[in-house]
This record gives C-alpha cells, structure tokens and sequence, in this order.
C-alpha cells in the first residue's frame, strides 16, 4: 500500500522530476530489501540507513519522499522475503530429518527408538477423534495406525511393508463381543465398524509396545486378522 501511494504521488505531482523520482524509488526499494533480506552483521548499520533516509527525505523534497518511500517498503518487502527463506530452510531441514531418521511418527522423523516411543505415547493419548484424530508410526516400510479417540473406541492396524496394501492387519477382539457396529470418529471422518475391531487405550498400548519390539515381523499374533477385513476397516488411507 505504501508503495503504491508513493507511486501515486510521483504520477499525480510534478513532472519535472519524474525520472529523478523514480530512480530514488527504485534505490530505496533496493536498499530497505537488502537491508532487512540479508541483514548485515553491524547492528549499528540499520540505524544508520535510517537517519539517511530521514535526512534524505528532507534534503531532496519529493525525490526524498520517493526514496523515503521505497526504503520503507523495501524494509518491509526484505522482511517477508527474509521470514519466507527461514520457512523454506526449516521445511527442507525436516524433510532432511525425515528422510535419515528410521522411525516417523505423524511424520516427524526421530533417531532413537525411545524418542519414537515416547513421541508415539503422547500422540496416543491426545487421540480426540476430532482434531487429533489418527496416529501413524513408521520404520522404515513397517508402519502403524491408530484411527478414533480415546474413550471413544479406536481402530488399529499394522504392516511390515505399507507398499504391499494387500497385508495390511487389523487388531480384534475374539471373546465377549456383541455383534454390532460402532461409530468411530476420526476427525472429520466417521466410520461405522464391527465391535470386535473397537479397542481400548490398554489394547492399542500393549499393540504399540509390540509393533516397537518388532515392527519388521511380517507374521502376526492371533488377534491380527489380514485379507479383505484388514483393508475394510482401515480408516486411514495414506
């Protein structure tokens, strides 16, 4: 807005100067950008541009306004530009992280398994079935869902290779189960599954334990059922 006002200005006024005015824009725009991008190392340098400016606004009279006004936008310009590079380095530094690190958990990579287990517990039990909805651990190709909520009931489901979508496993109940289904949600999701597949917090902790002792294992207990029930009751799809 600033800029454009300062545009504004040089078209509306006088046109004796036009050129000189623009070209104090344009030094002003070019000087606040690599002011506040690059942000030099002498502290003492900021104020000093500063003060120039002030003077020069004063001095030159519309081409000072002119520069005055492309410093400020500069500077403003050279922050976002500044804001967004750190973004973008934080992003890739994480994408880095995640790519060496063998455990993920709601893709965030970490080196030890004891920080992927304590990672892992905290997402569990902040599981809501709205905001917080799903949990996804990995290592390497094995990974681990939990889809639901605490209190709510939950899905799990465990494979030693995600890229096989054919042996996926799910967690189930084989003794005192009433044949019904329950409404699970999942944030904005909700799925209706058969009760034997609807776990407590105890059930989906002692399952996660034993996915983090061996999550490569590719043959699984008896209360891991695979095929066509395994793939149905999966809420999550990535």
């Amino acid at each position: 807005m600033l800029l454009s006002a300062t545009i504004a200005v040089i078209l509306v006024g006088p046109q004796d100067h036009v050129s000189q005015e623009v070209v104090a824009l344009l030094a002003g725009l070019a000087v606040g950008v690599w002011l506040l991008r690059f942000s030099p190392p002498w502290r003492w340098l900021a104020m000093l541009v500063l003060v120039l400016s002030l003077v020069l606004c004063l001095v030159l009279g519309p081409a000072g306004i002119a520069w005055f006004g492309g410093f400020i936008s500069g500077t403003q310009a050279g922050l976002a530009w500044q804001h967004a590079s750190k973004r973008g380095k934080s992003a890739k530094q994480a994408r880095e992280t995640a790519k060496k690190a063998e455990w993920l958990v709601d893709g965030r990579g970490l080196s030890t398994v004891a920080e992927a287990q304590e990672a892992a517990g905290v997402a569990l039990h902040s599981l809501d079935g709205k905001s917080r909805g799903r949990l996804v651990v990995e290592y390497r190709s094995a990974r681990f869902e939990v889809a639901g909520g605490v209190g709510l009931g939950m899905v799990c489901h465990r494979n030693a290779d995600a890229t096989n979508e054919g042996s996926w496993a799910v967690l189930v109940r084989s003794a005192g189960v009433a044949d019904e289904s329950v409404e699970v949600p999942m944030g904005n999701a909700t799925g209706f599954i058969p009760s034997r597949f609807i776990h407590d917090l105890d059930s989906i902790e002692a399952a996660l334990a034993d996915f983090f002792r061996n999550p490569k294992a590719s043959s699984f207990r008896p209360e891991w059922v695979t095929g066509s029930e395994a793939e149905a009751t999966r809420l999550t799809t990535h």
